[in-house]
């Protein structure tokens, strides 16, 4: 019995030894959470960190007079990172959904944006362009995995044949190929792979849906969360945060 006891108490010491080894975060840093692969909210530009969330980031760090620091984070974990105190915040294109309000806090939007869709230029209805979206209700539409662009394509396209693809660059290259009609993903990133292949994509040129955007804190920072809000109050009646807005999108 004295033996089985000590091996219980040595265990419990053992496992509280665990818990307390985590290092707290730096309180002089700001731990930036991306996923640079979605110009121009965030990408990397000459090996530099770089997009409209670069930006507030580097605005917001120099607010709260800390250091920042950007993590890069697959996209698929950076719920994870946030959770486990990897990073204090997600800056890397995230809409807020219910479902993720389960396990983090949101910021305040720092813009609305939403869905569009990408084409072959040559299968793009420019004379009539709500067609070019509509026509494709029963072809092969390709998503990326994980994001709102194929929760949207599967509960609207229902006779569609959706294919799932890991990133950008996949979904992209079956774009070209012709293995999908149409991809579906964030907007701002429609427009730019567009912009990138001006010859053989198109965009349309409008929003599916609308979907706010904001940063992800972590439900045990509340702190954090509302000195952020209110650095994203100031920085909309200053007019700096549209400032940035208008640098990546231009009018």
């Amino acid at each position: 019995m004295i033996k089985s006891f000590f091996l219980l108490l040595l265990s419990f010491v053992f496992l509280t030894g665990c818990v307390s080894s985590t290092p707290a975060p730096d309180p002089g840093k700001l731990r930036v959470g991306v996923s640079p692969d979605s110009p121009p909210l965030i990408f990397k530009q000459a090996g530099q960190i770089s997009g409209v969330e670069a930006d507030f980031a580097r605005k917001i760090s120099k607010e709260l007079g800390r250091e920042l620091v950007f993590v890069e984070v697959p996209w698929s974990k950076q719920i994870n990172y946030l959770e486990e105190n990897k990073t204090d915040i997600i800056m890397s294109g995230m809409t807020i959904t219910s479902t993720r309000e389960y396990r983090i806090n949101f910021t305040k939007p720092f813009m609305v944006a939403g869905l569009t869709a990408l084409f072959r230029r040559t299968d793009y209805a420019s004379a009539g362009l709500i067609q070019s979206v509509i026509r494709h209700q029963s072809s092969t539409i390709g998503v990326i995995k994980n994001t709102t662009g194929e929760i949207f394509a599967r509960n609207t396209y229902t006779n569609a044949k959706i294919l799932v693809y890991n990133d950008k660059e996949s979904a992209v290259s079956a774009l070209k190929k012709g293995k999908v009609n149409m991809v579906i993903h964030d907007a701002p990133l429609i427009w730019w792979i567009a912009a990138e292949n001006e010859a053989d994509l198109a965009a349309f040129p409008k929003l599916l849906n609308n979907e706010s955007l904001a940063w992800g804190i972590s439900k045990n920072n509340s702190e954090l969360l509302e000195e952020v809000n209110l650095i994203l109050e100031e920085i909309k009646n200053d007019k700096s945060g549209e400032k940035i807005l208008q640098n990546w999108f231009p009018r």
